[in-house]
């Protein structure tokens, strides 16, 4: 059983979590070091809802520790504006040459409405314990879910930090048509789940989160789309998220176009 039991998230939560896992993860391609790496970095999200008739304004700072030589890794990311706050937290270690996640918990204060997550990965007994508790944005309804996986034999789970990791260190292979493909942990939503409908309970599922890059015509530069649809009952059919990635395969910008006129962007401010 786990200390307490925390949410996952809906709309702005696991939105959130997915574009701010990126900002997380401050590292160059992999190399050997002597000892941990730790950075500092500062980050902006700028959310607007109906059509910018509520806008939202989250600036935080990001704090990581990789122990490469030890595979052990720490990040956790705090931010708070008007109206708006975050935490989130993940630790992990290397596993079969993979980044994998060992507990990742999340925070999120949205206008009043609070979503929490704890996620508890044991890879000795192929378990993962999920908790979530979220409401959502415009009735404040709650969505609820306690539930034990097993991880099945031969799968590599992500977290959103690990998913970054990898591709920056390199750990994570694509696959012959060039797409990134890894699973995740998330609440199970029916898939016509609108922003405010609600079921009496609720499971935890392993899904697929696949990744494509390419390069852009204009800048040269990598970008990646990232399909939410799987993930929010916000995000928009054949419109994926954006992702910009810079020569050291660390992400520079994060865009996503959700529906009722909602909009995110995540830029970096450099070292905090």
């Amino acid at each position: 059983m786990s200390r307490y039991p925390l949410d996952r998230r809906q709309f702005l939560t696991l939105t959130l979590k997915l574009f701010l896992a990126p900002l997380l993860v401050n590292t160059a391609p992999w190399r050997a070091h002597a000892g941990p790496e730790t950075r500092r970095t500062a980050y902006d999200v700028d959310v607007g809802v109906l059509w910018d008739a509520m806008t939202f304004h989250l600036p935080g700072a990001l704090e990581e520790a990789v122990d490469r030589a030890a595979g052990r890794y720490e990040i956790k990311a705090v931010g708070q504006g008007s109206k708006i706050q975050n935490r989130v937290e993940s630790r992990g270690m290397l596993v079969d040459g993979r980044w994998a996640p060992l507990e990742a918990t999340s925070w999120f204060l949205v206008a009043g409405r609070e979503t929490r997550s704890q996620t508890l990965y044991d890879y000795d007994r192929r378990r993962i314990e999920y908790h979530f508790k979220g409401e959502t944005f415009f009735l404040r309804r709650l969505r609820v879910a306690d539930d034990v996986l097993t991880i099945p034999p031969g799968l590599h789970v992500d977290d959103v930090i690990t998913t970054v990791l990898n591709y920056a260190d390199g750990r994570w292979p694509p696959q012959p048509d060039g797409s990134y493909q890894t699973h995740v942990v998330r609440r199970q939503r029916p898939e016509k789940e609108g922003p405010d409908d609600v079921s009496q309970a609720y499971r935890a599922e392993i899904v697929p989160l696949a990744m494509k890059v390419a390069s852009e015509p204009e800048t040269g530069k990598a970008a990646a789309s990232l399909d939410l649809t799987r993930f929010s009952s916000w995000a928009k059919e054949r419109q994926p998220a954006r992702v910009i990635f810079g020569p050291d395969r660390r992400p520079e910008s994060i865009t996503a176009s959700l529906i009722l006129g909602t909009s995110i962007t995540i830029r970096f401010r450099g070292h905090a």
